[in-house]
C-alpha cells in the first residue's frame, strides 16, 4: 500500500513559499544598493557644482518672485487685477493697429521660434540708447510668465529706458517680430557696431547689444565664444552682417520680380532704392582712382563680370549669390531702354553708395555706359568732360569744359573713359553704372549663361562695334552724352525683348525729350 504524502504545517508551507520571495527581494535590494552606489560615484567637484546649481535655482526662484512682487507694486491696480476677459477686450483691433513686419508674413520653414530672422537682427543691432520706441499696450496675456514683466518694461519710450526697466535684445527681437514694439524716431545707426573692434564711447545699450550679438553669432557660426574672440582678424561680424543683409536684399528682389510679373509693371526707382538700402556694401580699398581725398575706402561693389588680377574674366561672388538682386538691377535699364538702343549691351553693374568720386577715368570697360542715381539727397550731380581726349591729366582739365548731369532725375549715357566726377551732396546717395567689361568674350560659356539668366544682354564684339555711333568722339561733331528724364521713361510702355528671362525694352514717346550734348 503506497505511503500517504506527509502533510506540512501552515508555518512550514509559509516558510517554503516565502524563501524564494525573500531571496529575490534580497537580490533586488542588493542591485538597487549597487546601482545607488554607482550613481553616487561622482567627483567632489561635480557634487559641489550640483549643490550650487540647486542653491542658485532656489535663489533664482526667490529673486524672480521678489522681482514680480516689486513690478506689481509699481503697476496700476487695474493692470494687476486684469483678468483674461478684460485682456481680450483690449485686443480688439490691435492686430490691425500693430501689424507684424512684412517679412514675417513669409513663412521660414525650419526656423526655431527663438531663432530670429536676419531682417530682425539687422533692425535691432542698429538701435541705440536714444532710439525712440513704443510698445503695444497689454500685448501679453495675464497669467503668462511674461505678463507683469512686459507691463513693467513696456512703459519705456527709448531703448535705453527699456534696458533699464529689465528688457534685453532677445526681448526686443521677440517683441519686434510679433508687432509688439515699433520705432518712432531717434537715432538709429546706419550699420551695427562690430564687437570685434574697439568701440570707444559705447553706451550700456551698445555693450549689451554687442555681447548678445556675439553669442548669437557664435551659435549661428557653430563656434564657441572663445573661438569667436580669437578670430577677430577674420572679421566674422562684418562677414556675418554682410551675409544677412545680402540675403535680405535677395529675398526682397524675388518679391519685386514676382510683383512685376503679376502686375505687368516695370522695375521702379523705389524698387532699386529699397534693394540698395538693404544690400551690404563691403569697404572697397582698391578703387584708389575714385577715392575722395582723406578717405581710405569707398562703398563700391560690382555685379557681373570683372577682370581678375590673374587675367581671367570672372563673375563676382555676389553675382552668383544674389541672382535675383542682379536681375532687378538689370531690368531697371532694360525695362526703359531708349528708342534705337535696344541692342545696347552690358556685362556688369557698378554699385556705389555715399561717396563723391573725385575726377577720374574708367579703365576696365569698353564702349559706353549708362548711369543713374537713386536715394534721398541734394547735389551729387555728375561733372562730365565730354571733350576729354586724354591729352591732359584729369586735374589739369579746365572746369569750364565740364557739363553737369542731373542723375537723380535722369538716366544718362556717357563715355566713362572721359574725365568725370561726382559733386558734393547731402543725404543718402546710391548710383548704378551699367557697362561692358573688357575681354568679356573670354568668359566661360557657363558664366555667360548665368549672366543672361540675370537679365544682362551680353554682346559679341560685332554687336559692341554696332553700339559705337551712340555718342560722338571727343572734339567731334554730334552728341557726346545723352540724358532721358526718368519719369518719362517710367511711364512709357515697353516691348519685350529676348535678351534674358524677364527683360524688356522701353520704346519711349517721352524719350523725345532726351538731352543731347
Amino acid at each position: 500500500m503506497p505511503k500517504a504524502p506527509e502533510k506540512k504545517s501552515s508555518q512550514a508551507i509559509g516558510q517554503s513559499r516565502g524563501a524564494p520571495v525573500k531571496a529575490k527581494a534580497l537580490t533586488q535590494g542588493k542591485q538597487i544598493q549597487v546601482a545607488s552606489k554607482a550613481r553616487l560615484k561622482i567627483s567632489p567637484k561635480a557634487a559641489m557644482g550640483a549643490m550650487k546649481k540647486r542653491r542658485r535655482d532656489g535663489e533664482g526662484a526667490k529673486r524672480s518672485a521678489a522681482a514680480t512682487a516689486k513690478m506689481k507694486a509699481n503697476l496700476p491696480k487695474a493692470i494687476v487685477s486684469m483678468n483674461r476677459k478684460q485682456w481680450q477686450e483690449h485686443q480688439v483691433g490691435m492686430a490691425k493697429k500693430w501689424p507684424v513686419p512684412d517679412y514675417m508674413m513669409v513663412p521660414d520653414e525650419g526656423r526655431a521660434h527663438t531663432s530670429y530672422r536676419d531682417d530682425t537682427y539687422m533692425v535691432v543691432t542698429r538701435w541705440t540708447a536714444d532710439t525712440k520706441i513704443q510698445y503695444r499696450p497689454h500685448a501679453k496675456s495675464p497669467g503668462s510668465k511674461s505678463f507683469f514683466r512686459y507691463e513693467h518694461y513696456s512703459r519705456a519710450r527709448t531703448v535705453g529706458e527699456a534696458l533699464s526697466l529689465g528688457s534685453y535684445p532677445a526681448d526686443w527681437c521677440w517683441d519686434y517680430e510679433r508687432g509688439f514694439i515699433r520705432v518712432t524716431g531717434g537715432h538709429i545707426r546706419e550699420e551695427p557696431l562690430d564687437p570685434s573692434e574697439e568701440n570707444a564711447g559705447a553706451t550700456a545699450v551698445d555693450k549689451v547689444v554687442m555681447r548678445w550679438f556675439t553669442r548669437e553669432a557664435a551659435r549661428m557660426l557653430g563656434l564657441s565664444l572663445k573661438e569667436i574672440s580669437q578670430n577677430r582678424e577674420h572679421k566674422w561680424c562684418e562677414n556675418l552682417i554682410m551675409h544677412m543683409r545680402r540675403a535680405m536684399a535677395e529675398r526682397r528682389a524675388k518679391e519685386i520680380l514676382a510683383e512685376c510679373q503679376a502686375k505687368s509693371r516695370k522695375v521702379s526707382d523705389e524698387d532699386v532704392t529699397e534693394l540698395l538700402q538693404r544690400y551690404a556694401f563691403r569697404k572697397n580699398t582698391t578703387r584708389l582712382n575714385v577715392m575722395p581725398e582723406g578717405e581710405d575706402f569707398v562703398y563700391s561693389d560690382t555685379v557681373g563680370l570683372i577682370c581678375g588680377r590673374d587675367g581671367r574674366i570672372l563673375p563676382t561672388p555676389q553675382t552668383l549669390d544674389c541672382p535675383s538682386f542682379v536681375k532687378v538691377l538689370s531690368r531697371y535699364l532694360t525695362d526703359r531702354m531708349p528708342p534705337g538702343m535696344s541692342d545696347f549691351p552690358f556685362t556688369s553693374i557698378n554699385i556705389n553708395k555715399n561717396y563723391a568720386a573725385r575726377r577720374h577715368r574708367d579703365g576696365n570697360n569698353v564702349g559706353y555706359s549708362f548711369i543713374k542715381a537713386f536715394g534721398d539727397f541734394k547735389g551729387g550731380t555728375l561733372g562730365y568732360f565730354p571733350n576729354d581726349d586724354r591729352s591732359k591729366k584729369v586735374e589739369d582739365i579746365p572746369a569750364s569744359e565740364k557739363v553737369e548731369l542731373d542723375l537723380k532725375n535722369n538716366l544718362a549715357l556717357f563715355d566713362g573713359k572721359r574725365c568725370h566726377y561726382v559733386s558734393d551732396f547731402e543725404g543718402a546717395r546710391y548710383s548704378l553704372v551699367w557697362f561692358t567689361c573688357a575681354r568679356h568674350e573670354k568668359a566661360a560659356e557657363e558664366v555667360k549663361s548665368q549672366l543672361r539668366a540675370s537679365g544682362m544682354p551680353l554682346a559679341s564684339p560685332k554687336q559692341l562695334k554696332k553700339s559705337g555711333p551712340f555718342l560722338a568722339p571727343p572734339r567731334g561733331s554730334g552728341p557726346k552724352f545723352r540724358t532721358w528724364r526718368a519719369a518719362d521713361m517710367q511711364e512709357v510702355d515697353s516691348k519685350r525683348r529676348s535678351t534674358g528671362p524677364g527683360c524688356s525694352n522701353g520704346a519711349a514717346s517721352g524719350a523725345k525729350r532726351a538731352r543731347l550734348g
